[in-house]
Order: C-alpha cells, then structure tokens, then sequence
C-alpha cells in the first residue's frame, strides 16, 4: 500500500512539472533556451518610412521579436520561423532552423520593394570578394528604382563630398558606373577612384551619385529642371568600419514628405531615389 501511494504521489509531482499553470500548455522540463538573430532592416516591410509592417512567428505562434536589436528567444532544437506581413497576415518568408545551444545564429532577410519577395541571403555574401586596392573603393549597384528613371540603359556619375580645412563644400567627380544593372544578383563590382583626400576629412565624407541616361548622357532631372542627385553612400557612418572598401548598394524609390524641388515628382507624387548599403567591408 504505501508503495502503490507512493507511485501516486510521484505521479502528481510530474504532472505538477510538465504543467504550466500560467499559460495553460505542457511545458519541457529543463528546457534549453537560445537566442536566434534576423535582421529585416534590408526589407521593405521594415524600412520604408511609413511604419514596420513585419512580424514573426515560431512553430505556428506569434512570438516577440526585437526588430530593432533583431533578437528572438527560442527553445533550442529544430523549430520553425514564419515572417508575416501585418497588414494583411499574409507569410512572406519561412525557414526551418535547428536552433543551437547558447544561440547567436543570424539570418538576413532581403526585400527590396514591397512588391519583392523577401529572401534569405547571405550576410557574408562578399566577405570573400578582394578588397579594393589601394586609392580605390570596389562599387556595386543595383538599380530598383526603375519607376523613377525612365532610361533604357542607366550609368551613374560618382562623386565623392567633403569640407576643407576652411568649411568649403568641395565635389569632385571620381568616375561612371556604366549598364547599372536592376537586380542585385546581376550586377558586377566596379573600381573607381576613392577621391578621400589627405588628410582624411575629420567629420568624413559621402559619394554622391547623379543619373544618366547611358544612351544619350542626359541627367535624370529633378522638379526643379536641374540634375538630380542623392547622398548614396558614407562610408565613415558604418559600424564596423569598412576596411577593405568594398560595398553592395541598392537604390529604390522612396515617397518624400511633399513637394520640393530636389525631388522627383511622378503623377501627384512626390518621391527620392534612396540608397541603401546591402554589405560592407
């Protein structure tokens, strides 16, 4: 009798370990937890001015996801990850992940467009490119901006921004992009020169990117009827610092606030051609 108690009282003791009273569901005992990174900041869903529009959810249930910091914590094991648009509900991007023990994977998430799949890629995709020689910086472009520049062949006139010594605005060109290219996946590295003067300006420097119709070498013009141009890359505002030069940058089409005349207007509209730098290194 007091063995067949005992196995009683054992049995109500588990039942009391595997059962979660708060939530209702059968917890693991002595469950592992990990963390697991996505970065969506290269998607549209997440970056496009108007508000962040992706979610996420683990094994079928929404879960909390530091956009921002690009955390999640999971149980560690084979769970799956299902990326949702909010505004509609609607799975854009899913992955099955054997999550280790004591975390720290990452996962890039790339959209360019809202009207782009979104993909996973890899975030050393370049890492092993050959760095730009010396003098030089390696560019790739790609061109999802195609709504706002009518060209049946683009080039880009690069050129890079910095204040002298006496707070002058000095613009120099470096050199063309030619046949920029509309998807990342098509478009090839090319060198320029650097332009960074000696010594180094001390609160950095941009390059800046003006377009051209390849056919013709007309600019692309802005409402106001002059060339038009945007701040496309500064490369002493990346965390880590890029050492070896080398950058994958896309362009897409951006509403602005209103109207003005550095902007492109397009029917009623009112829009910026923004770039983004997809990897640096």
């Amino acid at each position: 009798m007091k063995c067949h108690i005992k196995k009683i009282i054992t049995a109500v003791l588990l039942s009391a370990v595997l059962y979660s009273c708060g939530k209702g569901e059968f917890a693991v005992p002595f469950t592992e937890f990990a963390d697991v990174y996505f970065d969506a900041d290269k998607t549209a869903l997440r970056n496009n001015g108007a508000g962040v529009f992706i979610a996420a959810r683990y094994n079928g249930h929404p879960i909390d996801w530091d956009v921002s910091g690009k955390k999640m914590k999971v149980i560690a094991g084979e769970g799956k990850f299902e990326f949702y648009d909010t505004r509609n509900g609607r799975v854009v991007a899913e992955k099955v992940i054997d999550v280790k023990a004591g975390g720290g994977q990452q996962y890039t998430l790339f959209q360019p467009t809202m009207e782009a799949p979104v993909s996973f890629i890899d975030p050393g995709a370049q890492d092993n490119e050959s760095p730009a020689p010396a003098g030089q910086i390696k560019l790739k472009v790609a061109n999802y901006a195609k709504e706002l520049i009518p060209f049946a062949h683009l080039d880009i006139r690069v050129s890079i921004s910095y204040f002298d010594a006496d707070w002058n605005e000095v613009i120099t060109e470096v050199g063309i992009i030619k046949d920029v290219q509309d998807a990342v996946d098509k478009a090839t590295y090319h060198l320029l020169p650097d332009g960074v003067p000696d010594p180094v300006p001390e609160i950095g420097y941009n390059y800046i990117f003006e377009f051209l119709n390849g056919d013709t070498g007309e600019p692309l013009l802005n409402y106001g009827g002059t060339a038009y141009s945007n701040i496309a890359l500064s490369p002493s505002g990346i965390t880590p610092l890029p050492v070896r030069n080398v950058f994958t940058l896309y362009m897409v089409a951006r509403e602005t606030w209103g109207e003005a005349p550095p902007f492109i207007k397009k029917g009623a509209t009112f829009y910026e051609i923004a770039t983004s730098v997809l990897f640096a290194n």
